[in-house]
């Protein structure tokens, strides 16, 4: 967040999701992963304003609210999180395969995977607010 959008990000403790606060959702990113031994998800979301001010560091710019043009910068705030740890799993033989997130808006918003595997939900706070990184995995079967 530093680099990219000029925001200091401290992580929180962790907590499975449920068990522990998480703040209101505007936008979220979600991506799908699938490697050679396990599939899973990852999520990143945030309220209006740690996102219109995480996008105002990354763009140059001053935002009073979330557009469609400003979607694609949730995807890429995931695409730079995922990239970065495919890299150090990959080098450890979990061969994480390419994936594309989709993005998600609108007030109130809940974030849910598929899976029935308990979520690890990474909070981490700026000036401005927390935003969240979900991640659940689930162990492929070895048959």
């Amino acid at each position: 967040m530093k680099t990219q959008c000029g925001i200091e990000a401290r992580g929180g403790k962790p907590f499975y999701k449920g068990q522990g606060e998480q703040g209101e959702c505007a936008i979220a990113a979600v991506l799908g992963i699938n490697s050679a031994v396990f599939d899973g998800s990852l999520i990143i979301s945030f309220s209006e304003a740690v996102f219109l001010k995480i996008m105002g560091g990354m763009l140059g710019e001053n935002f009073t609210t979330i557009t469609t043009d400003m979607e694609d910068g949730a995807a890429e705030l995931l695409n730079i999180i995922y990239g970065s740890a495919k890299s150090t799993l990959n080098k450890s033989g979990y061969a994480l395969e390419k994936a594309i997130p989709s993005v998600v808006r609108g007030k109130g918003l809940t974030t849910r995977t598929a899976s029935q595997e308990p979520v690890v939900v990474l909070p981490f706070q700026t000036p401005d607010g927390d935003f969240y990184i979900e991640i659940c995995v689930a162990p492929k079967s070895l048959s």
